[in-house]
């Protein structure tokens, strides 16, 4: 089981991101119905249990991190990952449970669900991929969650096919299965059996975690849906995501980061990693902005270019060299389609439209 100092280096990374009280408050429950004290589940925390009972508290990310660290040394065993996952329901979501309720089909309520998640919780980076069979979500760290990566990536995928089913079957009868399969690339742990009868189709020792829903599923009508309501969720959704530090800056923050470094541009596996993403999540999230890395590269390079055309003295051939360019033809025909003029017919513009 893990230790505070195995946590030292990722609680580190996290130190600027919180948590909706809901989710350490559903682990803190657990324990304690159990017969852990408050201070056992707690400790090395500085929280008490009426900070988490607070409904619109949010707690520093690294603090819930030392909360799963010590329910896996209080109970000596994984298995509680899936136990608590089995516990989810809707309204521990929040806003956002309702806003999936009262989505039109499944897909929107994928859509919606991965949009706003970091207002719930920072540690996931989800991506998507689809074919004839259906619908694949790709579960990764956003943050390096070594040694409770097995835990935290289990629960969460247990706790979000919970909140897939509801959504089919808000009354919670089981007479049909969704079919959908859980994907983890972990062997299978020796509480599995348990929990198989549980839990839909799961397969162990995957090339990567997935949720994989079928196509059926994806676009047929939610019988809770609400257009109305929807919008208002995702409106609201929208100011707490930018009051967080998530909202349409990001792409600002993106452009901000990339810099020209030794005559190269960071490439888009670099920008993922800096940005605590995978590269399929990073195009995903530019897309999301209608944009591209590919678009957002010629926007950059003519920032850059323009910059050192208008406000130095170095020649087209220096400029040319310190934005990567191999040699000035390049460069050229670069920067005149994406701007319509060439580097020095830019210059001499500009020149012009000086007082």
């Amino acid at each position: 089981m893990p230790n505070l100092e195995d946590w030292t280096h990722a609680l580190r990374q996290l130190e600027h991101h919180t948590v909706a009280q809901a989710y350490p408050l559903v682990f803190a429950n657990y324990a304690i119905t159990r017969g852990f004290s408050e201070a056992q589940v707690l400790a090395h925390t500085g929280l008490t249990l009426q900070q988490l009972q607070e409904p619109s508290a949010r707690i520093p990310a690294a603090q819930h991190g030392v909360i799963v660290m010590n329910l896996l040394n209080l109970f000596q065993s994984e298995h509680i990952a899936i136990d608590i996952g089995l516990q989810s329901s809707l309204t521990k979501a929040g806003m956002i449970g309702f806003g999936l309720m009262s989505c039109a089909t499944l897909r929107e309520a994928i859509n919606l669900g991965i949009r706003f998640l970091p207002t719930k919780v920072p540690f996931y980076a989800i991506d998507t991929s689809e074919d004839e069979h259906g619908l694949v979500c790709h579960i990764a760290e956003a943050f390096p969650l070594a040694p409770v990566r097995k835990f935290a990536i289990e629960n969460f995928m247990v706790e979000v096919w919970r909140l897939f089913e509801s959504l089919f079957n808000p009354m919670g009868q089981r007479d049909e299965r969704s079919g959908i399969e859980l994907w983890f690339d972990w062997p299978e742990p020796t509480y599995y059996a348990a929990y198989a009868s549980s839990l839909p189709v799961c397969r162990f020792n995957a090339p990567s975690n997935q949720i994989r829903t079928p196509a059926r599923w994806l676009d047929m009508r939610l019988p809770t849906a609400n257009e109305a309501t929807a919008r208002w969720v995702v409106e609201q959704c929208e100011q707490e995501m930018q009051g967080l530090g998530y909202s349409g800056d990001w792409l600002a923050r993106v452009k901000n980061l990339m810099l020209c470094r030794d005559g190269h541009y960071p490439s888009v596996d670099d920008m993922a990693q800096h940005l605590h993403m995978s590269p399929r999540t990073f195009k995903r999230r530019l897309a999301l902005h209608h944009t591209n890395y590919t678009a957002l590269l010629g926007e950059i390079i003519q920032r850059d270019a323009g910059m050192l055309l208008e406000s130095t003295r170095l020649s087209i051939d220096e400029i040319a060299q310190r934005l990567g360019y191999q040699d000035r033809a390049n460069f050229t025909r670069a920067f005149k389609k994406l701007t319509g003029r060439t580097p020095t017919e830019h210059r001499q513009w500009m020149g012009k439209l000086k007082p």
